[in-house]
């Protein structure tokens, strides 16, 4: 068993209180002491990297405007009359400077995704120390530590991306979904040296992705898992604090 407390990612910021992948729901986590903010990034028609999960705004804003085909104010402006945000990731990285650690799931598999990320981060002057990048190909493995090499990476694997492949490139920070952190799977990780977080909610729980139930993370906290991906980080945090 580790000793460590383990962190509690904010997935898409406190997104249960405030609107998911905006400065609000970022704020909203800090004030939750969640220990980083997990965000989307996408880029935009213009080639800025923007925060949203989805890659047309049809759940957000209701139009079926795909974010590849729109500028960045365009995307902000559309979401907004929604009630949602779609910030630039620069903007994010402005409210989270010196404050939290950011986990950005990289949406896109064209390399070309990290100069905008690297872009966004001198605009912001956001250290590459605290970016987790989660990448759904390990084919970016090489580039990610290229262009960021003081970037944390999380191997967020599929069907498309076999965690062998990042195992194969060294990663060894690994995210599972709830259903699959059973303490065979867990165990074999483990063994091999790995790093786990836990996305709760999701594929077999019948509850939505990031959505817990305090029996849940009570069990995940247990099982010594590093992190948990929650929507609501005081939820996340008051589990974590009654283990202690």
């Amino acid at each position: 068993m580790s000793s460590a407390r383990p962190w509690v990612i904010a997935h898409r910021g406190h997104s249960a209180a405030a609107a998911e992948n905006s400065v609000s729901a970022l704020e909203r986590a800090v004030a939750a002491h969640a220990d980083a903010v997990e965000a989307d990034v996408r880029i935009s028609s213009d080639g800025i990297a923007v925060i949203s999960h989805d890659a047309h705004l049809s759940r957000l804003a209701g139009d079926d405007g795909a974010v590849a085909d729109l500028s960045a104010e365009e995307l902000d402006t559309r979401a907004r009359r929604a009630g949602a945000e779609i910030p630039r990731l620069a903007t994010l990285m402005r409210a989270a400077r010196g404050r939290i650690p950011l986990m950005l799931d990289v949406k896109a598999r064209d390399p070309i995704v990290l100069t905008h990320i690297v872009s966004a981060a001198n605009e912001a002057d956001f250290p590459a120390s605290a970016i987790i990048l989660g990448l759904r190909d390990a084919a970016l493995v090489r580039p990610c530590r290229t262009q960021l090499p003081d970037a944390g990476i999380l191997a967020l694997h599929g069907e498309s991306a076999p965690l062998l492949s990042f195992r194969n490139a060294g990663v060894t920070l690994v995210r599972l979904w709830e259903a699959q952190a059973d303490p065979a799977t867990v165990s074999g990780l483990r063994s091999q040296g790995c790093t786990l977080w836990v996305t709760t909610g999701g594929p077999d729980t019948g509850r939505a992705v990031g959505d817990a139930a305090p029996e849940s993370l009570a069990n995940l906290i247990a099982a010594d898992i590093d992190g948990i991906l929650v929507n609501d980080p005081n939820l996340g945090r008051h589990a974590v604090d009654d283990h202690s």
